[in-house]
């Protein structure tokens, strides 16, 4: 099943991402009859044919796509041609089994959403990012689909987040964490009160709140946070690792400090960890940073072909029809 791809998303379209699928092509890691590109047909196959790339994947043209600075609702509706939502109709159509959309993070989340509904049993998507703690990887969700959720959502997000990590990161029983401002139970607001009151009464492997100082501790395979706290928190991991680099570079030791950054969060550059996958949409979609260069589009594209091989939703949807019936 091929994997469409918005060659026009994100701050360095399509030139680099035309590169990155050519470094795919030319490897060996993909052919063209495994991709769908979505975007310029004249400029893409200009730049195709510059980097000797002989058997061009199908493209679906177009020109038009909603901007970083856009309302993903308003960008929709003003532009019904826009490559993001192009990409997620070739995948509702079946000619693709998943997507890879660098750019607009919120209009790739509402077309999805709208486009390909959601699971059975899910009320809203989430976004999971995977990090690397003292323990390997671990994924953290919701990272900004849904800065206001209602419990049943973190409790979903919990649920995805453990199928996710079964199947991806190979935890056979991923513990679960609930990120918060204690450890006691009773710490947090109302709602994250009734969300470690259900976790700890559902027989996952729930080992209880945890601190933002314990994130990189390895205390569990799955953090579950609201939208908002868990973008502000992989936007500070991000800076902060920028900054590191930059000290390191005023300083002389460039290659040392990425090398630690990259020890410490499996990357050095958060553009070139592939992206991160929107969980709970009846479709495989891999949302890319918006800086995303060449060496960004490789990684996405085997994440997206590992979770449709791993069948990560299928197990989303049993996970959720088995605690619907035992609750």
């Amino acid at each position: 099943m091929r994997i469409a791809v918005d060659m026009l998303g994100g701050d360095h379209a399509p030139h680099e991402l035309v590169a990155g699928i050519a470094q795919a092509l030319l490897s060996g890691d993909f052919t063209a009859d495994e991709l769908l590109l979505v975007g310029p047909q004249d400029i893409m196959a200009a730049q195709f044919a510059e980097l000797a790339v002989s058997d061009v994947p199908e493209i679906l043209h177009t020109t038009d796509v909603i901007a970083g600075h856009e309302k993903p609702i308003e960008g929709m509706r003003s532009k019904p041609d826009a490559s993001i939502l192009k990409a997620v109709a070739a995948c509702r159509d079946g000619l693709a089994g998943g997507i890879v959309a660098f750019g607009n993070t919120g209009a790739a989340v509402a077309a999805s959403t709208i486009g390909l509904g959601l699971l059975p049993g899910v009320r809203r998507p989430g976004i999971a990012v995977t990090l690397v703690g003292a323990n390997g990887k671990f994924v953290l969700l919701d990272a900004g689909a849904n800065p206001n959720p209602k419990p049943e959502h973190l409790f979903h997000y919990a649920l995805m987040g453990a199928a996710f990590s079964r199947d991806m990161h190979q935890h056979s029983s991923p513990t679960i964490g609930l990120l918060n401002i204690g450890g006691e139970a009773s710490k947090g607001s109302p709602l994250l009160q009734e969300v470690h009151k259900r976790l700890e009464d559902s027989g996952l492997n729930f080992v209880g709140n945890v601190e933002g100082n314990q994130l990189f501790n390895g205390v569990a395979d799955v953090l579950v946070t609201d939208g908002f706290v868990g973008n502000m928190v992989l936007k500070v991991v991000e800076g902060f690792g920028e900054r590191v680099i930059q000290v390191g570079h005023e300083r002389g030791h460039d290659q040392q400090m990425k090398d630690v950054v990259r020890q410490l969060l499996g990357v050095s550059d958060f553009s070139e960890a592939g992206g991160a996958n929107l969980l709970g949409v009846n479709g495989v979609v891999l949302i890319g940073h918006g800086r995303s260069k060449a060496s960004s589009v490789l990684p996405a594209l085997e994440i997206v072909r590992a979770e449709i091989k791993a069948g990560v939703n299928q197990h989303i949807v049993e996970s959720l029809q088995a605690h619907t019936q035992n609750s």
